[in-house]
């Protein structure tokens, strides 16, 4: 019975992860073949439609960081705190590595890189790292820690630096969105420290409630309470409109655009009301789905089994596809490698992209597309013995 629960509960964390991938997905797709430099949540010139499908894949990043904090927990019941430290600090190398050199080229196509960003992947690898140390700490100090970044952290929100100096980019990393113009290279910082490192350290505490001695119906109901609790939080704090998010909803032109102003959230840095709509649906999702097996979750269980694997090669199918189809209209294919010329008024981008109803039947066409290498690679996972394929 004990392991059919774990078995259960392994399932529908899985599964929570192959969903947000395709949201994950659906922004890619929208970012490379919707109108070039459009900004879904800009009020003034978006629609509802647009908002939506950007609000929805704010669901991703909390997820992973949530999902990934509790897999770490119940990995570390394999080693001593010594030897977990130091894995922990070469997975972090290894995936800040990954975000660099690969990640950013797959994004941008540009061999000289010149836009270098730290993006959810080098973020999650300095989480790592920062876990490294903090994993030595008793679970109720590290929920504590995690708690009170993610309540306080939005204090902070107007210590706004803008030079260059060493001091500043550390103060970036831990807590302010920036765009760096350096001659003709820029440098990206859009996912900040201190609240996602906050959403690991509370993924790495629930996993207590994942581990071989604990009981469904109390994991279950830890969750029913964290989850209506942060929706009730969010809907509180946002309605007062003075702390929790730096920007204030206000009342707009239609009812319709006042609720969208209402959801319009700060995600870089995740701000407190960002994080309390986000994470409400996510533990909800986690204590009721976890009955939740059949032929129509298999196949988002599927997207949740190799998540790394999936978003390297869904960025690069996108962005490869999207260049393809500049080409065939008479483009040139080069325009869509990425450099900070890309966003000016002259670019070939300019005048690119296609409309939202396109963009979905692409990004079904692209869902099943990788869902069919998914399988293909899984294949390969188990009859291979080689270390890298497992």
């Amino acid at each position: 019975m004990l392991s059919t629960e774990i078995s259960e509960s392994k399932y529908v964390r899985t599964l929570l992860l192959g969903v947000v991938m395709t949201f994950a997905i659906l922004d890619h797709t929208r970012m490379f073949f919707h109108y070039w430099n459009t900004n879904p949540t800009d009020l003034e010139h978006t629609t509802a439609f647009l908002f939506f499908t950007r609000f929805i894949s704010h669901y991703f990043a909390p997820a992973l960081f949530f999902l990934v904090g509790i897999q770490l927990y119940l990995s570390g019941l394999s080693y001593t705190k010594k030897q977990y430290a130091f894995r922990l600090l070469r997975q972090g190398i290894v995936l800040l590595f990954i975000e660099l050199f690969i990640n950013n080229f797959l994004y941008t196509f540009d061999p000289y890189y010149r836009t270098i960003g730290l993006f959810i992947l080098g973020l999650l690898g300095i989480s790592f790292i920062c876990l490294a140390g903090l994993h030595y700490l008793k679970r109720d100090i590290l929920l504590v820690v995690s708690l009170s970044i993610i309540g306080l952290h939005n204090l902070l929100d107007t210590v706004l630096l803008e030079d260059h100096s060493l001091l500043s980019f550390v103060w970036y990393i831990l807590h302010q969105q920036k765009f760096i113009p350096v001659d003709n290279q820029v440098y990206i910082i859009n996912y900040t420290l201190l609240p996602w490192l906050a959403v690991l350290l509370l993924g790495y505490f629930f996993g207590h409630y994942y581990g071989p001695k604990s009981a469904r119906i109390h994991r279950k109901k830890i969750l029913i309470y964290a989850g209506w609790f942060s929706l009730c939080l969010f809907f509180v704090v946002r309605s007062i409109n003075i702390y929790a998010d730096p920007k204030p909803w206000t009342i707009q032109e239609n009812d319709l655009f006042t609720v969208l102003s209402f959801f319009d959230l700060t995600k870089y840095p995740a701000s407190l009301a960002y994080l309390g709509v986000t994470m409400g649906p996510i533990f909800l999702f986690l204590a009721y789905a976890e009955d939740l097996q059949n032929k129509y979750t298999s196949f988002f269980y599927t997207f949740g089994k190799k998540p790394l694997f999936i978003y390297l090669v869904s960025t690069f199918l996108i962005h490869a596809v999207a260049m393809l189809v500049l080409w065939l209209n008479g483009t040139s294919p080069l325009s869509m490698v990425i450099t900070p010329t890309s966003y000016n008024s002259n670019s070939e981008l300019h005048s690119y992209g296609y409309s939202l109803p396109i963009v979905y039947g692409i990004w079904l066409a692209f869902i099943l597309l990788f869902w069919m290498i998914l399988n293909i690679y899984l294949t390969i996972c188990r009859r291979s013995r080689l270390k890298i394929f497992k």
